[in-house]
């Protein structure tokens, strides 16, 4: 197995590792108040997003 086929069957979990290191290198984007603005994109956005994507997956009938 070639490792673009390894990177494309593991994509999730180097997505994790990467998003993990990156918020060790740069905490300061996640911090109350930063850019990021947690306490609106999770509180709102991120719980919207997670309602509408459950209800997309209910059946029509």
């Amino acid at each position: 197995m070639g490792l673009l086929a390894r990177i494309r069957k593991e994509w999730f979990i180097i997505g994790i590792v990467a998003v993990i290191l990156s918020a060790k290198l740069q905490p300061s984007l996640g911090v109350r108040g930063g850019p990021l603005k947690p306490e609106i994109t999770i509180a709102y956005v991120a719980v919207s997003v997670i309602f509408f994507n459950s209800g997309l997956s209910l059946k029509t009938e």
